[in-house]
């Protein structure tokens, strides 16, 4: 079954952006993975390290089949690296495997069951939104990230605590002995009804 036909370089850059976060090694061997979901007129990239979720998608010439699977993020990608800029690549489904074509290469990569991959779960509740110059936010984050803890076995240690009230957004941030609490003005606060 045929997944896509694509420029390398329309299909190397969502790839390259939800693959930041997979990490090398892993106990979970799924965790390696990206789930590349096939809808009509879309493919979704999305990449897991069981705490964080980057999705991505891009559109598709043509329809297609809907089809869900997950496929090794790194060698995918140091795939299409190696392969010359402004080739056509193909993916295509055969089995459990997903073969790579772009000339007369070939590259047969093996597959796990996209019903195995771990996905965040929305939360009901209503979604909080805010705008804040980007400078502004890295300047806040700068203030308060030395008060963060890292890897303290008191995970709820290991973050900050954002809180946008009356126009302003404040950070809070500890690891137990050192505390932080930073506030920036101008930012604009939007809610949004649930997702389902």
């Amino acid at each position: 079954m045929n997944l896509l036909k694509t420029q390398r370089e329309a299909l190397l850059e969502p790839l390259q952006a939800v693959t930041g976060i997979i990490e090398r090694r892993h106990t979970l061997p799924i965790l390696s993975n990206v789930l590349l979901s096939r809808t009509d007129t879309h493919i979704e990239f999305v990449a897991t390290d069981i705490e964080i979720e980057i999705t991505t998608s891009m559109t598709l010439e043509g329809p297609g089949d809907a089809k869900k699977i997950t496929v090794g993020a790194r060698k995918l990608v140091d795939i299409l690296r190696a392969l010359p800029d402004g080739s056509e690549v193909t993916l295509t489904l055969q089995d459990k495997r997903l073969q790579v074509k772009s000339g007369k290469s070939r590259f047969n990569l093996q597959t796990l069951s996209a019903e195995d991959f771990p996905r965040l779960a929305l939360v009901e509740a209503s979604a909080t939104s805010f705008a804040v110059p980007q400078k502004l936010l890295k300047s806040l984050l700068g203030l308060v990230q030395y008060a963060m803890a890292q890897q303290d076995i008191r995970y709820y240690l290991n973050g900050l605590l954002m809180v946008v009230e009356e126009g302003q957004l404040k950070l809070v941030a500890t690891d137990g002995t050192a505390s932080r609490t930073q506030a920036g003005k101008s930012v604009e606060r939007k809610i949004s009804p649930s997702r389902k």
